[in-house]
């Protein structure tokens, strides 16, 4: 018997099955999570009515949302409702932006794996959304190798990086990297695939600049990172920040070219720091709080809908790219070949590319603009460095005078 019928309404829909959120999101309806939807659609609204605006075919949508239901009672069944119940087999971290996409990818693939394999201790972690609390935070401390996933997805400079951890388990040999026998000319260029074979790199988090037309005015187009040192830009960039929190992306690179005088040199020209969310909102308007220049994510920058008076600058030297890669043990304890095969193949890899998270798959379509490069530190340079004393320092020095600059403005 149907679960759900075309009267039900969207309030009771979500309140009794939250996880059809994600083929709402999934079939065009711009919200990311269950009460982004309810904002959007009204509780009282019918389903029926919801999708006759979108035009979509109520009985195919709700087989889908029959489909993810049965997919979540098939996936619960073989998992205790704690997750942090015991070690990890596979942990799952991505960017906000795409973690539901990556979510629903890997659902599929659990299913069909739990199905086949019948393993009911198996263990997992991937965030649906952002903030969610996380039992293995702070895996990276882990005693032994034997405590850690056999397979982790990972994004930034974070845990994974912390020379207590590298010396620990990565020097150690204890995780072996998947090669793809060809990657992407565009990723190759800037030797983007660990030499020692330890981190498997699958995507990148490419950041680029938006320009404001109107609030650039007179001052020329920025072409390279290096233009944004020039004081002509004085208090007419925006980076990335979250709650007062700088993103250390342009720092590190302008850091590693030009040291703390490059980092003083920018801040001063730094009006603010918002979210790319924020950023996209604002470019282009007339809103006083803007800039003429944002250093932004490429899918932000893309989502801002005023393009006519924006315009895309993907540097000349390259849009900056923060990695994300997977750790998997070379002695693993489970055979957990679907999963990798998930995260580095082409359905997934073309899904992540439609959202502007390019893929090293060379079978993916990225879609990136002609002539465009990448600009990575290297694994030279991320291997020489402590990279948690680094973002410390570059975060220090910034934020040293850029409030001074608030305070005298």
């Amino acid at each position: 018997m149907s679960k759900i019928n075309p009267d039900m309404k969207m309030g009771e829909l979500l309140e009794t099955y939250p996880e059809t959120a994600a083929v709402f999101k999934a079939n065009g309806f711009p919200a990311n999570t269950k009460e982004e939807l309810l904002e959007l659609l009204s509780p009282q609204l019918m389903l029926k009515t919801a999708l006759k605006v979108k035009e979509m075919n109520e009985t195919l949508f709700i087989s889908l949302l029959e489909e993810k239901i049965a997919e979540i009672k098939c996936i619960g069944s073989f998992q205790e409702s704690d997750k942090a119940r015991g070690k990890a087999d596979f942990l799952g971290y991505t960017y906000c932006p795409i973690k539901d996409i990556f979510k629903e990818a890997f659902e599929r693939v659990l299913k069909a794996y739990l199905t086949e394999s019948q393993d009911g201790d198996f263990q997992y972690f991937v965030p649906s959304g952002c903030g969610e609390d996380d039992p293995y935070e702070e895996i990276w401390k882990a005693d032994t190798i034997e405590d850690f996933p056999d397979v982790t997805v990972a994004a930034g400079f974070g845990d994974f990086f912390r020379p207590e951890f590298v010396d620990k388990f990565v020097k150690k040999g204890y995780f072996k990297s998947v090669n793809y026998q060809q990657v992407h000319s565009t990723f190759s260029a800037v030797n983007y695939e660990d030499p020692q074979g330890w981190y498997t790199p699958y995507s990148v988090l490419p950041i680029v600049m938006l320009i404001d037309w109107k609030k650039l005015g007179n001052l020329p187009v920025p072409k390279q990172w290096s233009d944004l040192l020039n004081p002509i830009y004085h208090n007419n960039i925006i980076i990335g920040a979250s709650q007062e929190d700088i993103y250390e992306d342009i720092l590190l690179h302008t850091y590693k070219e030009y040291g703390d005088e490059g980092i003083i040199k920018l801040a001063a020209n730094v009006k603010d720091g918002l979210h790319g969310a924020q950023m996209a909102k604002l470019a282009g308007t007339a809103n006083s709080q803007g800039a003429a220049i944002y250093v932004i994510p490429w899918l932000f920058a893309k989502a801002c809908p005023r393009v006519k008076e924006t315009m895309i600058v993907w540097p000349a030297d390259g849009a900056i790219i923060t990695p994300m890669y997977l750790l998997v043990k070379a002695k693993q304890e489970k055979q957990l070949q679907p999963f990798i095969d998930f995260v580095m193949g082409a359905e997934y890899g073309q899904k992540s590319a439609d959202n502007c998270f390019p893929v090293l798959n060379p079978h993916v379509d990225n879609k990136l603009p002609d002539n465009a490069s990448f600009k990575w530190l290297g694994w030279d340079y991320i291997r020489d460095h402590s990279m948690e004393e680094l973002k410390e320092h570059v975060i220090a020095v910034f934020k040293k005078v850029w409030r001074k600059n608030e305070e005298a403005s």
